[in-house]
């Protein structure tokens, strides 16, 4: 029996949380990382004269790297120099007059109505914050009074104290 098998080895040599497993790893990110560039490597060996030829942008990209100037294809479009023609243009002065006229007109009638779209939201706000400052005045003379009290509680007899002559006037 040598000190391999031996159970106080585990326990004393080995860390706590590899005690399930008994030393079996599991695979992580760097191994099938190394089977991933294994896989591409292989594959880019055996296509590369085709990807090249056909399609050097995927190419370059499985192997992370930019695509050289000579595979670049930039699409030149001809495009005569007078290929668009406003519609004012084909239109005659008169023509041109009265289509601006009528824009004119659209567009004075739609700042009117916004004008007075405002103007009525403006009058109803003023006229919503008068009736709220009113209330607020009115509030003190609208309250809950008790009836089994005097209505002349404080303002007959000995309470009138503005009845009072003073004997000197004080400054």
């Amino acid at each position: 029996m040598d000190w391999r098998s031996d159970r106080k080895h585990y326990i004393k040599y080995c860390s706590k949380w590899r005690r399930s497993n008994r030393g079996i790893l599991k695979p992580n990110h760097h191994y099938y990382m190394r089977l991933i560039k294994k896989q591409t490597d292989e594959f880019l060996r055996e296509n590369k004269d085709y990807l090249l030829a056909n399609k050097p942008e995927i190419y370059y990209s499985m192997i992370n790297r930019k695509l050289p100037k000579k595979y670049i294809k930039e699409e030149k479009v001809i495009t005569p120099v007078n290929s668009y023609t406003p519609p004012q243009s084909k239109m005659s002065r008169e023509e041109l007059d009265q289509s601006l006229e009528k824009q004119i007109s659209e567009r004075k009638e739609k700042e009117h109505a916004l004008k007075i779209k405002r103007e009525k939201e403006r009058k109803e706000q003023e006229r919503l914050k008068y009736n709220r400052e009113t209330s607020e005045k009115e509030r003190r003379y609208i309250y809950w009074v008790d009836p089994n009290q005097s209505i002349n509680q404080n303002k007959l007899g000995s309470s009138q104290q503005w009845r009072i002559e003073k004997k000197y006037k004080y400054y």
